[in-house]
Parts: C-alpha cells; structure tokens; sequence
C-alpha cells in the first residue's frame, strides 16, 4: 500500500468564502482562505501531508506565511524532495528516529542552499512540523501555528496545547536560521491509552477567541471529519478574514503498561490539582 501525500499552497487554490474538507487516509484536512466581505484576498499557507497507514505513521507539514506564499512553497519543494530520506528515518530504530529527523531537517535547514533560496523571496512562513509513532508524538516549530492533543485526562487537567507559538519567529527573506544560534522549538509526547486526536492550525483558527477552544473539546468527542467541516463553515459564517488550515487526525491505543493506574491517576491529578 503506497503512502497518502497531499501537497497544496495557497496561491494555488485560495479557498476564498469557499471552506472545504477532505479526508486524507485516516486524517482530516480542512481549508478555508477567509471572508472576502472582511477584506480576504489571497491565501499564504500550506500543507503536506505523508501517511503510510501500513507502517503506522503520519508526518505532517503546516505553514501559514505572509506578504505572499513563496516561502510556503520553498519549504514545500524541500520537504518533497527529501520524502525518501525522511520516510526512512521514521522507519527506522524507534529509539533514534525522532534524534536522527531532527539532526536531518536542522541541517536542511541551515544548509547554505536553503538559507541562498531564501533570501531569494519575498516573505516569510511559520512552519510547524509534527509526526507520530506509535504511541509518541514528536514536533519541530518554527513560529506561530498551533498543535493540540487531545485527550479527555488531559483536558480535565487543562492540557490541550503542545507548543509555545512564537512570534517574530519565521523562515524565508527574514531566517531563523540565518541567525548565529537558529531559533525553534521542538519537543515529543507520549499518547494516553484510549483515544487520542491530534490538531494542526494555523492562528486565524483563534479568530474565533474563547470559543475555539469549546470547538477543540468537541473535535475530541465528535465525528473528527464532521468536525472539521463544522468548523471551516462555521469559520465562514462567522466572517473571519484570516486563512484557516487545520490538520487532524485520530489514534487509539491500549493500555500501556507505563501509565498507571486509575488510582494512582487520581492520587497524581490531585496532587497536580494541590500545586497549582
């Protein structure tokens, strides 16, 4: 069975009052470019998408990019061009791929070619990398797009958001990683036992303010497709002008023998509740 990949920016196809969802192997994939009544005209993100459902895993590309989406495009050819060498890294020993990914796309990233090509280009791009094994959950961010897990333990405990979004923070005429000391985050998770959703967006999703965060409880409880589709309508609706891109997918896992148990879970969320 081959591997699903999508490939998209912006410029391509905008999306404009137009929201859209497709389903993409086991994934969700939602796009809406924003209201042209609120004064949308163009939209700069972009995806990829790598799923091989044999090997049980998922690598996810989300970029939000501004002035126009020519960087969004440069980070897209360098990600397809290197699909190989990333699929067999991911492949590979458990214990050293997440080290051995980040190792690879750091020296991408600050090879003299890609930093040449950006300065080529007009604009910049947040970049928020993510891809998941088994029951861990790895990332790679460059500014400001967002990544949720969730989980119904978690979000009893407030925990939704992964990343820190960082602003001022890009790759493309203005890098990062043309920096003396490169600056990003990266970081892993483990999965809980049961079901798990994960959410890629870009910030115009927080046009929605407090609400958003209702609408990611419900991704968690609902239909993820529907919800997906819900949300882009609704973004629609709601006239917002930003461009919306959100990347959702779904994993369940058994017990594991790590975690423990219910009642040590309770003892452990009480005393979390006692420190804050």
């Amino acid at each position: 069975m081959r591997p699903h990949i999508v490939k998209w920016h912006g410029s391509s196809s905008m999306f404009l009052d137009d929201p859209q969802t497709i389903a993409v192997s086991h994934g969700v994939l939602g796009r809406y470019g924003g209201s042209s009544a609120a004064g949308a005209d163009k939209n700069e993100d972009g995806v990829y998408i790598w799923i091989d459902a044999e090997s049980d895993l998922e690598f996810v590309l989300l970029l939000d990019a501004h002035e126009t989406d020519e960087s969004a495009q440069l980070v897209l050819s360098y990600i397809d061009g290197a699909i190989s060498e990333i699929a067999g890294i991911l492949r590979g020993p458990i214990e050293q791929c997440f080290r051995n990914l980040h190792d690879y796309l750091l020296g991408m990233l600050t090879s003299e070619r890609f930093r040449e090509d950006c300065r080529g280009i007009a604009g910049e791009t947040s970049c928020l990398l993510c891809c998941r094994r088994e029951e861990y959950l790895w990332w790679f961010n460059v500014g400001d797009c967002l990544l949720y897990l969730l989980h119904p333990e978690l979000t009893a405990l407030g925990q939704t958001l992964l990343n820190q979004r960082n602003f001022y923070e890009w790759i493309g005429k203005v890098n990062t990683f043309d920096k003396q000391v490169p600056c990003y985050s990266t970081g892993v998770r483990e999965l809980r036992s049961g079901k798990n959703v994960i959410v890629l967006s870009t910030d115009g999703a927080l046009e929605w303010g407090p609400l958003f965060l209702e609408h990611m409880k419900q991704l968690r409880d609902a239909y993820l497709e529907k919800g997906v589709k819900d949300f882009m309508q609704m973004s629609h609706e709601r006239g917002i002008k930003d461009s919306v891109t959100m990347i959702a997918w779904q994993v369940e896992l058994g017990h594991h023998p790590s975690y423990p148990s219910d009642g040590s879970r309770q003892e452990l969320d009480a005393r979390q509740i006692e420190l804050n």
